[in-house]
């Protein structure tokens, strides 16, 4: 059995090996910022090329969640305050944090690990203020109340 000549066939077995070994190969470990490269600390997480987060002196309202190892990092002890609640999760997550405040107002902690993460820090500062919020970030892995028996959020 033979197959019809297509014109430019020559090039199709070339182009789809290069897109199989493009697709193989790791993206380009980076360092993110923000704002910058992304808008929240969260967006800089989830993109899986950002190993080190480089973050400006400001005030971030929102809480983090991590389940990969990376580095977070403020450019000067208290100048990036994180006004929420940082979440390390999973069994291989390393994270280290550098130069942040967290500020909330949640009784014990504003930093935890769960499910075998571990976390090293270097100018860390926790702060609780009964003026701020103790948002809720959970670490349970039904979270929606499945383990409950409540299914309203679904």
């Amino acid at each position: 059995m033979s197959f019809p000549a297509v014109s430019g066939s020559r090039w199709v077995i070339p182009s789809l090996v290069l897109i199989l070994v493009a697709m193989a190969l790791p993206l380009h470990a980076q360092t993110c910022t923000v704002p910058g490269t992304h808008a929240t600390i969260q967006e800089a997480i989830d993109d899986p090329a950002c190993l080190t987060i480089m973050l400006s002196a400001q005030v971030y309202a929102e809480s983090i969640r991590i389940p990969r190892s990376l580095d977070l990092a403020g450019p000067a002890a208290g100048g990036a305050i994180l006004q929420g609640l940082a979440l390390m999760t999973g069994s291989s997550t390393e994270v280290g944090l550098q130069n942040l405040r967290v500020e909330n107002g949640c009784v014990p902690n504003a930093l935890r690990t769960a499910f075998g993460a571990t976390m090293t820090g270097t100018n860390l500062e926790v702060e609780r203020s009964a003026a701020l919020p103790c948002p809720e970030i959970s670490d349970a892995i039904f979270a929606d109340g499945f383990e409950t028996g409540d299914t309203s959020a679904w």
